[in-house]
């Protein structure tokens, strides 16, 4: 398989990264960060510099892909900034979704040829923030949005897409701890590591194509 995961610099997407290096399963891996700094390719790892704040870059990424089968792709780049909305910047809110959701619709719009001639599965990580009926926590309403809008999508493109073979499913993962996680709330302590969360994600994205499409599916220790 030709797997292509974004986000791939810290937390849970460098652990999907390296978990998907060491498997059998796994033929390239096309491993996406906004860094410009990006390593150079080595073995089955090819490194691509994104930035979903601009769209040229996803339209390089998508040139340089001209051709290429994708058969999973890992929209795992996200952006959190806890913020109360009273006080909220808007810079910040569009930062959110500009990463959180126009950058996946833009990548999977670009990449959809290649998603198609790989009968491709897309993943999208989601929260139980933008979970319907989830608990909800002051100071993350732009975040939260930003993910139920991830997850909206993947419905709708589940369906408007089946005929072509890409499957579409949206994990609402709950608190993982990360660098991510921890900037936003210094004093909580997550009780599941990235390491056991990107073993979930990469099981998920290689073996449930043929069995999940369309979903949200809530991937979290705790009742919502």
């Amino acid at each position: 398989m030709n797997v292509l995961i974004t986000g791939v610099s810290r937390g849970v997407g460098k652990e999907l990264l390296e978990l998907a290096r060491e498997s059998k399963n796994v033929k390239k891996i096309f491993a996406c960060s906004s860094s410009t700094a990006v390593p150079c390719d080595s073995g089955k790892v090819n490194y691509l510099a994104v930035n979903f704040l601009d769209d040229n870059t996803i339209g390089n990424l998508v040139s340089s892909l001209k051709g290429e089968k994708i058969n999973v792709l890992i929209n795992n780049a996200g952006y959190l900034h806890h913020e109360e909305f009273k006080k909220a910047n808007l810079i910040q809110a569009k930062k959110m979704f500009d990463i959180n959701f126009w950058g996946p619709y833009q990548l999977i719009k670009g990449l959809l040829p290649n998603l198609i001639a790989g009968k491709g599965h897309v993943v999208n990580i989601g929260s139980m923030g933008g979970f319907q009926g989830s608990g909800k926590f002051p100071g993350l309403s732009a975040y939260s949005a930003s993910k139920a809008a991830l997850a909206n999508l993947t419905e709708c493109l589940a369906e408007e897409l089946k005929e072509d073979g890409v499957v579409f499913n949206c994990l609402a993962l709950g608190a993982v701890d990360t660098e991510m996680l921890k900037k936003a709330f210094p004093n909580y302590v997550a009780g599941v590591t990235s390491n056991t969360m990107a073993n979930y994600i990469l099981k998920f994205a290689l073996n449930s194509s043929r069995l999940i499409n369309g979903k949200v599916l809530p991937v979290s220790a705790s009742t919502p």
